[in-house]
């Protein structure tokens, strides 16, 4: 299951000394069934253009040979995005991942793990705080409310203005903008007790 699954929380260990290079090639050979593993040229040669491949990816290749405890917390969150990629696992799951990115970055990483995701047949699950992030990149939503899963499917259908008052306490609208694609607009604040009367009855 270690190979086939891949979790990344929201920060790599601090006081980690490895070069970012190294971290990304050590995360390319423990993702590997050790049945499999092989120490001949060309097996390292791939793991090595593996790594380079995906720092290119993920627009981090001039970190390469930056130390991982020299790096500020969003190259750090890239370094592990590129770490959980390079596995190329069939699950992966990403705990917000767009947490300490910039507003570039957070576009570009949803944009990868979304292309990622189809081009290897994987399944891709993230924790996102965004609601825009997942309505626009994911197919599909799950709203968590109390511990509970409160509404699961296609994201659209998930993602509207009654299941964000419910969830979140909002009173928000889902309008789409000038390139014709769905974004979230928050109004103020829902009534919390009329919400919870209306899911009681």
């Amino acid at each position: 299951r270690s190979h086939s699954v891949v979790y990344l929380p929201q920060a790599l260990p601090a006081g980690v000394r490895l070069q970012v290079l190294e971290s990304v090639l050590v995360a390319a050979r423990a993702g590997r069934d050790p049945a499999l593993r092989s120490r001949t040229g060309s097996a390292a040669q791939r793991d090595l253009s593996a790594a380079h491949a995906t720092l290119e990816r993920l627009d981090i290749a001039a970190l390469a040979n930056r130390s991982l405890d020299e790096l500020s917390g969003g190259q750090r969150q890239l370094v592990g995005i590129a770490q959980a990629l390079v596995r190329e696992p069939q699950v992966l799951l990403l705990d917000e991942p767009l947490s300490a990115l910039d507003l570039n970055h957070q576009f570009q990483v949803m944009a990868v793990l979304r292309d990622v995701t189809r081009e290897r047949g994987i399944a891709t699950v993230v924790v996102l705080h965004d609601i825009n992030a997942a309505l626009r990149t994911c197919d599909r939503a799950m709203l968590l409310h109390d511990g509970r899963i409160a509404h699961f499917g296609p994201s659209a259908e998930v993602v509207t203005p009654q299941s964000l008052a419910q969830v979140f306490g909002v009173r928000a609208r889902i309008e789409p903008c000038s390139r014709g694609l769905h974004q979230v607009l928050i109004d103020g604040l829902a009534d919390r007790q009329g919400i919870a009367s209306r899911h009681t009855r």
